[in-house]
């Protein structure tokens, strides 16, 4: 979001890995977590050894994550909004993607993901959320969305059972589509289920926030003044979307 908010909303990747490099190396550091994802050790074990910073992400057992889609949104939104062609924007996501978590099939459900977010930020009249959720499962994974939402007793006859609740795409992409089919109308309820779902609820969190919240178009403020960076948080989303005050 703060390289995109510097280029008035496009995004360029060269502007992006400098940012993401400084912040993570800065002394001291610029953040307080004490815990670093494997794409990160991967980058800049990478970097290190001297590869260009464009070509660092690691390939790994787990680089297949629901992690790698939790900076897509902010590229489609704020380049869709400005104009940008989906082809374009897809080609951007799936460029952005490959910095960290260089994968062929998660570039598949990636692609799926901005396409999803796209039909719902500009759908018709014509088209519900539960026919565009219905369609990306069934295309990216073969699933029939609808008929598991049914028959499924509890969260956990699908998050758990069905599918694993750890971080690879296999399970955490149609777990997050369940979710979010199955809550489309109650985001807070949605965000609840998934974190006492337990495994990766972080960035599942994240990709089915970002699904439900688009569809309901509010935001959760109980839920976000909570946070301890919340002034911060709010400063930059707003001057993403209009532009930083002269």
């Amino acid at each position: 979001m703060r390289s995109l908010r510097a280029t008035g909303g496009h995004y360029e990747k060269g502007l992006f890995l400098d940012d993401y490099i400084s912040f993570m190396t800065a002394d001291p550091p610029l953040h307080p977590d004490t815990y670093a994802e494997s794409y990160h050790r991967g980058f800049f074990a990478n970097l290190e050894s001297g590869k260009a910073k464009d070509r660092c992400g690691a390939v790994t057992h787990d680089t297949p994550s629901i992690g790698g889609l939790v900076t897509i949104a902010p590229i489609l939104f704020a380049e869709r909004l400005r104009g940008t062609s989906l082809d374009e924007v897809q080609s951007l996501c799936r460029e952005h993607l490959f910095l960290t978590h260089p994968d062929e099939g998660l570039a598949e459900v990636c692609a799926s993901y901005v396409e999803l977010l796209d039909g719902l930020l500009f759908r018709t009249e014509e088209q519900t959320a539960e026919a565009l959720l219905a369609r990306a499962a069934k295309n990216s994974t073969g699933l029939n969305l609808p008929a598991l939402v049914e028959k499924a007793r509890s969260d956990l006859d699908v998050v758990g059972s069905l599918f694993s609740p750890a971080c690879y795409i296999s399970g955490s992409w149609p777990s997050v589509l369940y979710l979010a089919y199955r809550y489309l109308e109650d985001p807070g309820q949605a965000l609840v289920a998934n974190t006492n779902l337990g495994g990766d609820n972080v960035h599942r969190g994240a990709v089915l926030g970002t699904i439900v919240g688009l569809v309901n178009g509010y935001t959760l403020d109980a839920f976000f003044a909570q946070l301890t960076d919340r002034d911060a948080i709010e400063t930059e989303i707003t001057e993403l979307l209009m532009g930083p005050e002269p």
